[in-house]
């Protein structure tokens, strides 16, 4: 009886720290990082998280208030999907930017409608 008293409260403790580190990104970064992806990938650029960063932190002008910080974690994740496509949809979604948002939003913002 001791023993679920004391593991519950520490299981829940510790099930919350868990949660509280991992990275949680709102639905606005993703949908923000899936177009600059698919922008870099339709014009022939480099897509790869160095380029997304160079991206990012270079339209911080100086004088802005909120400077946009780049997400290392997201931009991974994203290039993971990336490579998790189908060679035909990766060369279908170089030729059509929509067709890129489209595959990208449905693994990354499912149920959410694309623009």
């Amino acid at each position: 009886m001791l023993k679920i008293k004391f593991l519950l409260p520490l299981l829940i403790v510790i099930s919350a720290t868990v949660w509280w580190l991992m990275p949680h990104y709102s639905d606005e970064d993703k949908g923000y990082y899936i177009a600059m992806f698919c922008t870099l990938t339709h014009d022939g650029r480099g897509n790869t998280p160095k380029d997304m960063q160079q991206i990012i932190e270079g339209s911080n002008s100086d004088y802005a208030l909120q400077k946009i910080h780049f997400q290392a974690g997201l931009a991974e994740h994203l290039q993971t999907i990336w490579q998790d496509l189908s060679p035909e949809q990766q060369q279908q979604a170089r030729q059509e930017s929509l067709s890129c948002r489209r595959l990208l939003s449905e693994k990354l913002l499912p149920g959410q409608p694309v623009q």
